[in-house]
């Protein structure tokens, strides 16, 4: 019956059957968008703005909101970019396109031990720990060099290498050292001393 009916079939399609997911994102900083935790690039006009992004197990395809293709990608895995020359603008370069080393030079800028935690940070996160990198070089613009290397050096002995655990040191270090001058600056009295002026004063 099958070869009967051999001379009327088509062939088969040369690709699978179409079966994607799709949704609206926006274009960060540095014209990626993220898809299920891994970043695609797109042109750089379209920073900012929101696109709509239709992936597969093999394929991301990113289209503008009239719906027309601005930008395809094989699919990558989880923490990784996908980066393509032709959306690396000079004007719109970011430090992600500078890449990991450029960024671990910075953060060796502001101490040793900050460089050695950076390294260290990358050899353990890989890629995703970039934008680690990035928060770690923006910490300088709120706080001191020797405040940021004295947290990295003691996040880098007990092996923690997120961003959060070194703000939180520096927060605690910041605090203490405040506790440290309410109580032993040699412009404040001590208690004993306040403990006597009182009878002194209501006299």
């Amino acid at each position: 019956m099958f070869e009967s009916e051999r001379p009327s079939l088509l062939p088969l399609p040369t690709s699978y059957f179409p079966c994607f997911q799709e949704g609206q994102r926006c274009v960060h900083r540095d014209a990626h968008v993220e898809v299920e935790k891994s970043y695609y690039s797109v042109p750089p006009e379209h920073i900012g703005r929101r696109v709509w992004v239709r992936w597969d197990s093999r394929t991301v395809r990113i289209y503008n909101l009239r719906f027309e293709q601005i930008a395809i990608h094989a699919r990558t895995e989880a923490g990784r970019f996908s980066t393509q020359q032709a959306h690396l603008d000079s004007r719109k370069i970011s430090g992600i396109e500078m890449g990991a080393d450029a960024l671990i030079a910075r953060a060796a800028r502001i101490g040793p031990k900050t460089g050695e935690w950076a390294k260290a940070m990358i050899d353990e996160r890989g890629i995703a720990g970039v934008r680690v990198l990035l928060g770690l070089i923006a910490l300088s613009r709120k706080h001191g060099s020797k405040e940021i290397d004295s947290a990295c050096g003691l996040a880098l002995l007990h092996g923690a290498f997120r961003l959060r655990t070194v703000r939180q040191l520096i927060e605690r270090r910041t605090e203490q050292e405040q506790l440290d001058f309410l109580s032993e600056h040699p412009l404040i009295r001590d208690m004993a001393d306040y403990g006597e002026l009182v009878p002194v004063t209501f006299k």
